[in-house]
């Protein structure tokens, strides 16, 4: 008979469980004081994938851009003000933002 501790059982619970979504919008800098910013969105999977995905979908449609950045927040209403503020800053700086209806789901679903 196996006896599992409970740390083991604590692992394997975790293990079981769903992973949590986190809420993002992904932004990148691009020529001529311009910022490109996605919509936001819901999802699961990791930094440098969303990173790399978004920067695939600037490259596709001939925008160049500096490194792609993908803040998080923990709840959509948290995401909405983070992505407000940077619209808010950049505008006032004098910077152009380019608004783009991108969600990683989306872009997986429209390349296939």
């Amino acid at each position: 008979m196996r006896v599992l501790l409970p740390g083991a059982v604590a692992g394997l619970v975790l293990a079981a469980a769903p992973a949590a979504a986190d809420w993002r919008y992904c932004l990148a800098r691009g020529p001529d004081r311009t910022v490109y910013l996605s919509s936001p969105f819901s999802t699961v999977a990791a930094m440098p994938s969303l990173d790399a995905a978004f920067g695939q979908m600037l490259d596709r449609t001939h925008r160049a851009h500096d490194p792609v950045q993908c803040p998080r927040a923990e709840d959509a209403k948290a995401l909405r003000a983070m992505r407000q503020t940077a619209l808010r800053y950049n505008r006032e700086d004098g910077v152009t933002v380019v608004e783009l209806d991108w969600a990683p789901d989306r872009d997986a679903a429209a390349r296939q």
